[in-house]
């Protein structure tokens, strides 16, 4: 679901600046000054990533921060968050650095006062699998408890049910099963409080958006499909915080929404196996 890379780059120093390699949306930078090179993050992403970045095994080089180097990026944005210079003048140093990074600003707070509609077209019946308070098979984990899985055909249009920037897609995926290890097609959504929306398993190449696209509720987002872990045609949708973990590290939580339908107005309690037709009359 989330982006998370583990890099290992060793950085050759002289008088000359060393990048490493073009990384989207997060990469190490960076920049010369005399006598001194500074470590630049770099988020080339629409948004806010916490990242993780050890700078290891120096030699000849001194790094003036300790490792990890745990901070958040905003989005389209590059800080500097460590120098670095030789321990003996005129000589080459080097250090070798790792990182991991997650999508999502860890202070974000889930605003109490948003609403969410169903993501489907109106008129469309579904049918209420995995709830919480429900019987749980695979929703185990902090980042699904409180996730809905809404049993729905295959091809069914998936719409955003609340507003947002298109942060993450994939859609190569082609398998599902009943296999944890099976990766699924997924949109994933940054609201304007700073929490993720995620919609999961897509039909393979049948996503309509694309990262850093702006989609207002009720947008076509894609096509549900049987992608990843997955043992029926479902969407999976869950509303996420990205939290810090005591080693500064990512870790995705789920929190608790409200639905509303429509004609009428009316906010939506899920119990398991229910089932609901959507209600939002095309205006």
């Amino acid at each position: 679901m989330s982006r998370f890379l583990f890099v290992l780059l060793i950085l050759l120093f002289t008088n000359s600046t060393c990048a490493d390699p073009q990384l989207y949306p997060f990469k190490l930078s960076f920049r010369a000054e005399p006598g001194k090179q500074i470590v630049m993050a770099q988020n080339n992403g629409p948004a806010p990533i916490l990242a993780t970045v050890h700078l290891l095994n120096p030699q000849n080089a001194i790094v003036d921060t300790p490792s990890p180097i745990v901070t958040v990026v905003p989005p389209q944005a590059s800080i500097p968050i460590a120098s670095v210079h030789g321990a003996v003048a005129g000589k080459g140093y080097r250090v070798s650095t790792s990182f991991k990074y997650s999508i999502g600003d860890p202070d974000a707070v889930h605003d109490p006062a948003a609403t969410y509609r169903l993501p489907f077209q109106d008129g469309q019946t579904i049918m209420i699998g995995q709830v919480i308070g429900g019987r749980i098979t695979t929703h185990r984990a902090p980042d699904s408890r409180y996730a809905v899985d809404f049993s729905i055909p295959v091809g069914t249009p998936i719409l955003a049910s609340r507003k947002g920037r298109i942060v993450d897609v994939d859609q190569n995926f082609t398998r599902g099963g009943n296999d944890p290890a099976l990766k699924a097609n997924h949109v994933l959504i940054l609201h304007e409080d700073g929490t993720l929306g995620m919609y999961s398993h897509f039909s393979a190449n049948r996503i309509n958006v694309s990262i850093g696209q702006w989609v207002e509720e009720g947008t076509l987002l894609g096509y549900s499909g049987n992608t990843g872990y997955s043992t029926g045609p479902h969407l999976h949708f869950a509303v996420l915080t990205n939290t810090r973990t005591a080693d500064g590290t990512a870790k995705y939580i789920s929190v608790p929404v409200t639905f509303v339908n429509e004609t009428p107005v009316q906010k939506i309690q899920f119990t398991q196996d229910q089932q609901l037709v959507a209600h939002y009359p095309v205006q």
